[in-house]
């Protein structure tokens, strides 16, 4: 069954809103809120799992040599004597 589309109320919106924020729910809002909060914290959650389970935590890190051929002053002071 499928559900009609509707435009979400103001509460709905304060909750998706926080939800995406990471914001705690704000228990003034409706049942109907909350069930959006729910609804947006928990995908978001998979989708970090998601992101997480696919890099692999074993690989050592690669260092990048810099590309930029300008070489860098590392000293402050306009004068060489200094």
């Amino acid at each position: 069954m499928q559900k009609k589309n509707r435009s979400l109320t103001y509460d709905e919106r304060k909750a998706a809103e926080a939800a995406f924020r990471g914001a705690p729910f704000d228990p003034k809002l409706s049942e109907s809120a909350r069930r959006v909060y729910l609804g947006i914290s928990s995908a978001m959650a998979n989708k970090r799992n998601e992101a997480f389970q696919d890099y692999d935590l074993s690989q050592t890190a690669v260092m990048t040599k810099r590309t930029s051929t300008e070489s860098r002053n590392r000293s402050r002071a306009k004068s060489s004597l200094w």
